[in-house]
């Protein structure tokens, strides 16, 4: 079941902890990629990091709903 927050009486729902946390998890699977040279391989590296994000958050939000 997912649960509301309150942080400082800003209410944050599931989406958006979803959202805050695949941001840290992006960013450190996106390093790894630069350091592996994965990147180098990409066509459209801003369309790739994007569709990498979606999919981070799509997979967090499918394991909190479980």
């Amino acid at each position: 079941m997912l649960i509301d927050l309150e942080v400082g009486g800003v209410y944050v729902p599931p989406i958006g902890q979803a959202l805050l946390l695949a941001l840290p998890i992006f960013l450190l699977l996106d390093w790894i990629l630069r350091r592996l040279g994965v990147l180098r391989f990409v066509w459209h590296e801003a369309l790739f990091e994007g569709a990498l994000y979606a999919c981070v958050c799509a997979t967090l939000i499918l394991v909190m709903g479980a």
